[in-house]
């Protein structure tokens, strides 16, 4: 089920408590997809596929993608661990990245994660390629 399809922006500005993405207006294309199928005794590992782009307008997040997530998450109800981070890039070198967030320390009810940067394996790649057609781009 299509959660999401469409460009996702920030005005760089502080709003609800909440810290920017960036404190400079950005722009991303993003197709949020739930991937996840519970049949009551089984849950899925992954929840939802995330794929992202830059649309060339604005800031890039692509150097730190944490605050980027976690607006996402919280906008549209989605668990950060359990989501397939998918950055697609121009580059045909390096056409996908899988982003892994890993917890590595909390603060209060905050918590911070490191992040790996990863080549996405067959099966990634697989469902990929059925929703990359999907990416407004």
């Amino acid at each position: 089920m299509e959660v999401y399809n469409g460009i996702y922006s920030w005005d760089g500005k502080k709003r609800d408590g909440r810290d920017p993405i960036a404190w400079f207006p950005g722009s991303y294309h993003l197709y949020i997809y739930a991937i996840g199928k519970d049949n009551g005794n089984v849950t899925s590992f992954r929840q939802h596929l995330c794929l992202y782009s830059e649309t060339g307008a604005g800031h890039s997040i692509s150097a730190q993608p944490e605050k980027f997530a976690k607006h996402v998450c919280e906008d549209f109800s989605i668990d950060l661990e359990r989501t397939l981070w998918v950055e697609v890039n121009p580059s045909p070198a390096t056409k996908y990245e899988v982003i892994v967030y890993s917890r590595k320390s909390k603060l209060k009810e905050v918590f911070f994660y490191r992040i790996q940067k990863r080549a996405p394996n067959t099966a990634e790649l697989e469902l990929i390629a059925e929703h990359r057609k999907h990416l407004t781009i």
